[in-house]
């Protein structure tokens, strides 16, 4: 019987990789006749594969080419009168729903309002998950603690700048004292610290802001 249950939520799991991403998220939500917390973990994970393999083709390719583009020169746009114009056609039709996901993901994930620790974090972890060419592959199968040492790398590759420290606050107390009186005053302390001290810290905050998307998914 627990074999049975098993094979039957693997089942619907790859449902869920075949249905289309706004269906999932109605399904995803908490409030849903059928809603199970499988849909919103796969509509989460899905989110996030589909923002990483965006960000990190955009960085991989030339940045002044767009996939299925439906800027071309003319004789190789679709109706452009050449035999080259067909199968070109076809994949600027296909291209459609890819980027039509593709924009949803990205609005999705900027509505979740990450911190931007957040999202790099979980964006990492996506990244590494997500299947890549063979060229970029390298570059994602190093370890969590190489990402966390040249982090300016990555966070340029996932869109988000050099993105590599952060300021912490420390409060101390001033003392100076004369020959009559002491004086003493707090003051606060800018100091610019990693934001990441290491790998572990990496895998960490990812963790907490899948948690955090689970949530959202779910309303």
């Amino acid at each position: 019987m627990g074999m049975a249950l098993l094979k039957e939520a693997e089942s619907m799991a790859r449902d869920y990789q075949r249905m289309s991403i706004r269906d999932l998220r109605e399904l995803a939500r908490s409030s849903h006749p059928e809603h199970d917390p499988e849909a919103a973990r796969v509509f989460v994970d899905r989110i996030l594969d589909i923002e990483a393999g965006r960000l990190t083709w955009h960085w991989h390719e030339n940045p002044g080419f767009q996939p299925f583009s439906s800027v071309a020169t003319l004789g190789q746009q679709p109706g452009g009168g050449t035999a080259s114009a067909d199968p070109l056609a076809i994949a600027y039709e296909r291209g459609i729903p890819i980027r039509e996901t593709q924009e949803y993901s990205k609005q999705w994930l900027e509505a979740a309002r990450l911190r931007p620790r957040a999202r790099l974090a979980v964006l990492i972890r996506a990244a590494k998950l997500y299947p890549m060419a063979a060229q970029q592959q390298a570059l994602w199968a190093k370890s969590y603690d190489f990402i966390a040492q040249h982090l300016p790398i990555y966070s340029r590759m996932l869109q988000m700048g050099s993105l590599s420290t952060m300021t912490e606050i420390k409060q101390v107390e001033v003392v100076r004292v004369t020959e009559k009186d002491t004086y003493r005053r707090s003051r606060n302390e800018h100091k610019s610290v990693p934001i990441f001290k290491n790998g572990q810290a990496v895998k960490d905050a990812a963790k907490h802001a899948r948690v955090e998307l689970l949530l959202l998914a779910q309303l």
